[in-house]
């Protein structure tokens, strides 16, 4: 069966959550930190949990609320889980094959908890009736017999119907009938309950997914005391003793036999599965694959004398051994993220091999992971754990949000006491704390999408975009060279952003940067250069063109032009005979304005400006075509 959705109330800081619809194969539940993420998952985690956890109502009914339901007598009529289960073809067929076909009247059942009661609830939408003719039309019944059931409706009325007959003195074939009670008898003593409903969850019940849940407070500790695992009974709730005890028990060992003197063959059973597990993790931990997970046995000899010696207390050390580094150090001392991965691993891969239908429930997956390694464990939820369970995460994260699989996120939002915690897929209904993941995941794709293959132009500004494509298009109408088509330019906002953007924009996408020459971005490029993350041919200076040691795109203009443009702009009447002396234009008005200088307007002018574009000469015109020639030369 798979679990297709499920509804939390009043838990924590959540009075009622709604329906939640589950994917068939991962959930993503997006949130703010304290929206309520952590009870969602708790909540859903006791409705069948691995290690037993029960609701408490101390621990767990809304605190504001305590009182007050306690006083009004509701508090154990409140239901803090529902789950929905859509059942599959091999659950009807074990059904089937003890109450017959047709029986089930749906293919959804409910399961749900309360507080202060182990007890789980079934609702299983059945048709009793036809359940108790399925079981009489197996035997071979009289029809005068079978007519005697017709308005039984389950099974435990058969037994009434069948003491009855057996004292009906009337019967005149009484031995014959007396026969066919047996075998209805018989029959009915077979099933697994007393009742169609009672046979159902018997059937079902094993079949019921248990919850897997998983946090930051079941990682694995560096060095483990054995005497204290052997010693101390399993306790209910996620923790690093239970992931302790799931690698012992993956390694066909326990604490005890840890703690005996045939230790060695054990020590070589759990290095056999640490190199499996650590296979695993390298599968998808691409940060540092030259790590190796070993497991020493470190036993604490007390002397009671020179002839006797006792085992005082045994430990287990996890040890990484890092090939690349040539050291080893405790498993402790690692990267969390490491360690949350290999203890993950560890726990999930032994309770996989028990072949029990799971739901494995992640909270806060891979917190401490880089954000490429994040991405990397959300590709092992999908290509590992996916394709045999369902999976359901928290995260405020954008790199643990699949922005082509935006429908399995569910947003979770706190709306305070009088509300609780909402969970919704409607993105528009939410705060924009709320939506951030979301946002940052799609602006993070956006910009990876954006500027795929090797046509990629970055500017400073957007007065740079509007110079190049304004007269890029002059250029074309008068038969000339323009920017090739294929060319996608970004303005970075200045000339210090761009080293940033480049970095961005990463090692795997070609990009060709158009600097001022004599700027600081300009100066910094050289970096990108020498860490192979571009390429120094792809770097242009206007300089290339003007033949000047210092110049900005402006001065590809002829200097009556420019000024044109700037006058238009500013409302001025600035002329040559204004200006200091200087390479760059820009920088003589700005002297001579005392001011902040503003790029853009003029360049407004002439994207608006007929008369400005018509009116460019040919030197202007030939210093920008260079340009453009040079620009169309680096893409591939």
């Amino acid at each position: 069966m798979k679990l297709s959705k499920f509804r939390v109330r009043k838990f924590r800081n959540i009075i009622d959550t709604s329906e939640i619809d589950v994917d068939d194969a991962v959930t993503c539940l997006v949130g703010m930190n304290e929206s309520g993420k952590t009870a969602v998952l708790s909540a859903l985690h006791r409705l069948n949990p691995i290690d037993g956890e029960d609701f408490d109502e101390q621990r767990d009914y809304p605190r504001w609320l305590l009182s007050k339901d306690r006083r009004e007598g509701v508090i154990d009529d409140a239901t803090p889980i529902s789950a929905t289960f859509t059942l599959e073809t091999a659950d009807i067929e074990l059904l089937e094959a003890e109450v017959g076909a047709g029986v089930f009247t749906a293919r959804e059942i409910t399961v749900s908890r309360k507080y202060n009661t182990d007890v789980t609830t079934w609702n299983i939408p059945l048709d009793t009736k036809r359940a108790v003719q399925n079981l009489l039309s197996s035997l071979e019944l009289r029809k005068k017999t079978s007519d005697q059931f017709k308005d039984v409706s389950d099974f435990d009325g058969i037994e009434a119907i069948c003491a009855q007959l057996v004292s009906d003195e009337t019967d005149k074939q009484h031995e014959k009938t007396a026969v066919e009670i047996a075998s209805i008898r018989e029959a009915v003593a077979a099933l697994p309950g007393k009742d169609v409903w009672a046979v159902a969850v018997a059937v079902l019940k094993s079949r019921l997914p248990k919850f897997f849940y998983f946090s930051d407070y079941s990682q694995l500790d560096g060095r483990i005391d054995i005497n204290h695992l052997a010693e101390k009974d399993e306790q209910v709730g996620s923790s690093a003793d239970q992931t302790a005890r799931a690698l012992l028990r993956l390694a066909s060992t326990t604490p005890t036999a840890m703690a005996s003197s045939d230790y060695e063959d054990r020590k070589s059973e759990l290095e056999a599965v640490g190199h499996e597990l650590t296979e695993q993790v390298f599968e998808f931990w691409k940060q540092n694959d030259n790590l190796q997970v070993e497991f020493d046995i470190d036993r604490q000899i007390k002397t009671i004398n020179p002839q006797k010696h006792t085992v005082e207390k045994t430990y287990l050390d996890i040890r990484v051994k890092d090939t690349r580094h040539s050291f080893t150090n405790n498993f402790a001392q690692r990267s969390s993220g490491f360690r949350w991965f290999f203890s993950f691993l560890a726990a999930f891969t032994e309770f996989e091999s028990r072949k029990e239908p799971v739901v494995v429930l992640l909270d806060e997956p891979g917190l401490t992971l880089h954000a490429r390694a994040q991405a990397d464990f959300v590709r092992f939820i999908n290509e590992r754990l996916a394709t045999a369970v369902q999976v359901l995460y928290t995260t405020h994260s954008p790199f643990m949000v699949e922005t082509d699989r935006i429908d399995r996120v569910r947003i979770v939002e706190d709306g305070g006491p009088k509300i609780g915690s909402t969970v919704t897929r409607e993105a528009l209904t939410v705060g924009e704390g709320s939506l951030f993941p979301l946002q940052a995941a799609l602006g993070y794709d956006v910009a990876q999408h954006l500027f795929i293959g090797s046509w990629n132009l970055l500017v400073e500004g957007p007065s740079d975009y509007i110079y190049l494509d304004t007269i890029s298009r002059i250029l074309i109408d008068r038969g000339r060279t323009g920017l090739d088509e294929r060319w996608r330019v970004l303005p970075a906002g200045g000339a210090s952003n761009i080293p940033a953007f480049v970095a961005l924009m990463g090692q795997s996408l070609d990009v060709t940067v158009l600097v001022d020459a004599g700027t600081e971005g300009a100066d910094r490029l050289q970096k990108a250069v020498d860490a192979s993350r571009l390429q120094r041919d792809r770097i242009i200076q206007v300089s290339e063109v003007t033949s000047r040691r210092h110049s900005d795109i402006e001065d590809l203009f002829e200097e009556d032009e420019y000024l044109a443009l700037y006058n238009a702009a500013f409302g001025t009447s600035v002329s040559l005979s204004d200006l200091g002396h200087g390479d760059r234009i820009v920088k003589r008005l700005t002297d001579l304005s005392g001011g902040a200088y503003d790029h853009y307007r003029p360049a407004d002018v002439l994207l608006r400006d007929t008369e400005m574009r018509d009116s460019l000469g040919d030197v202007t015109l030939d210093r920008f075509e260079t340009l453009i020639r040079r620009i169309n030369g680096t893409g591939h």
